[in-house]
């Protein structure tokens, strides 16, 4: 079965407002973001929507940290916009499920972070409830982008079949 299959990509339906507040599953979330404020809207954001948010943190150097502290490992690891820690982390885990959360859609950036293994891409400037309904996605083992780069990803996806 081809890549393309495996895509979800934006479509706004009312079962996409579902926000996932009976959360039961208890998916855990880890936050990746060098400025507060931004990651701190993004952890009011999960929670808020049921998601319990593992840790969040600054760099990817204190996420490798809190990764070997925590004797569970995060459903869904979001990065805001750092690329370089989305490699790292993928290099050393190769079955994290990564969610790069940016203001990014450039061809050649978002290739090389589908390179590296993330699971999905959203952009910041899109609906601030796709990041909800990105992390159900991935949580159910699916990928998910934003409409604004679909036609890198699919396109990306086609040449690897």
């Amino acid at each position: 079965m081809p890549a393309l299959f495996l895509l979800q990509v934006a479509t706004f339906k009312t079962d996409i407002m579902n926000t996932g507040k009976d959360n039961k599953s208890n998916v855990c979330v880890a936050v990746i973001d060098d400025n507060a404020q931004l990651r701190d809207m993004s952890v009011k954001q999960l929670e808020k929507s049921g998601y319990t948010v593992l840790f969040q943190t600054g760099n990817g150097q204190e996420a490798l940290q809190k990764l070997k502290e925590h004797g569970g490992w995060p459903d869904v690891c979001i990065i805001e916009e750092d690329f370089a820690t989305a490699k790292v982390l993928l290099k050393k885990h190769p079955d994290l499920k990564v969610l790069i959360s940016s203001t990014e859609d450039d061809t050649e950036r978002v290739r090389d972070v589908l390179k590296a293994g993330v699971s999905g891409y959203v952009l910041k400037f899109s609906d601030p409830e796709e990041l909800v309904t990105a992390i159900r996605a991935l949580s159910e083992n699916k990928k998910y982008f934003s409409v604004g780069i679909s036609g890198i990803v699919t396109e990306y996806f086609k040449n690897q079949s």
